[in-house]
């Protein structure tokens, strides 16, 4: 019986690094730069990646006019061809790795509050439930079909990025996971010396419903504008034109 039991979780065990092997090597042609790929071997998905750069405001610029979260319509967000489905749509967070200086206790509140909002701005009775299902280890993106937050490595310039791999057929999302790049100075604060994590990562969940990056004037004071400051908060609460972008998602 007990070498019945050997051979048994042997064989456990091989299919489980086998699945962890194929979902890494599903993601190492994945470019980690703005754009839409295919997904080799998998003919029926596409993956969009969304790289959030920084651009600092011009050093005229007064930290006090920064800090500020202004309000007003301005242009309607653009539309991904994908959206999530109408379900609950599970989501992990990755709590050891949160800078200290933003606090690992202090991620599922962010990323709750941050869901609620978007979610809140729908008027459809069709919409995605955001569902916190605990937490873990990942710090790295993979087809894995759990949709992760976390820390990790990202390229150099990148204050996040946003992997969201979707179904051609039916235009409906299959896995997707953010990065916050663990290099940068993070905190929940407004401050010169370091990015609000609330404000960056409201934004990289925009692209979980489908929403786009704009990079035009007329979005600097959305929460999809596409750049990303120091000393910057007003990404916390979306604006009209956030609001307006994501009802045509989920009409």
């Amino acid at each position: 019986m007990k070498k019945v039991l050997g051979i048994l979780f042997s064989l456990v065990l091989v299919f489980a690094l086998s699945v962890s092997v194929f979902a890494q090597n599903e993601n190492v042609n994945i470019p980690e730069r703005n754009g839409d790929y295919a997904v080799s071997g998998r003919p029926g998905l596409r993956v969009r990646v969304f790289v959030h750069e920084p651009k600092e405001r011009p050093t005229s610029s007064s930290t006090a006019a920064i800090c500020e979260n202004p309000q007003a319509f301005v242009s309607t967000v653009g539309a991904t061809n994908w959206k999530l489905p109408n379900s609950d749509w599970k989501y992990k967070i990755n709590t050891s790795s949160v800078p200290s200086s933003v606090g690992s206790g202090n991620l599922a509140t962010i990323a709750s509050n941050s869901f609620s909002k978007w979610t809140g701005f729908i008027d459809s009775p069709s919409k995605p439930n955001l569902v916190a299902d605990g937490t873990t280890t990942k710090t790295r993106s993979s087809l894995d079909f759990v949709n992760i937050i976390a820390w990790g490595r990202a390229q150099g310039s990148a204050l996040g990025v946003t992997y969201v791999w979707y179904y051609t057929a039916t235009n409906l999302v299959a896995d997707v996971d953010t990065i916050m790049n663990k290099k940068f100075a993070w905190s929940l604060s407004c401050n010169s010396a370091s990015y609000n994590a609330e404000n960056i990562l409201i934004h990289e969940l925009g692209h979980w419903f489908g929403l786009n990056d704009e990079y035009t004037g007329n979005f600097v004071d959305n929460t999809m504008y596409g750049y990303g400051s120091r000393a910057e908060i007003k990404k916390i609460t979306p604006e009209d034109g956030d609001k307006a972008g994501i009802n045509l998602i989920y009409p």
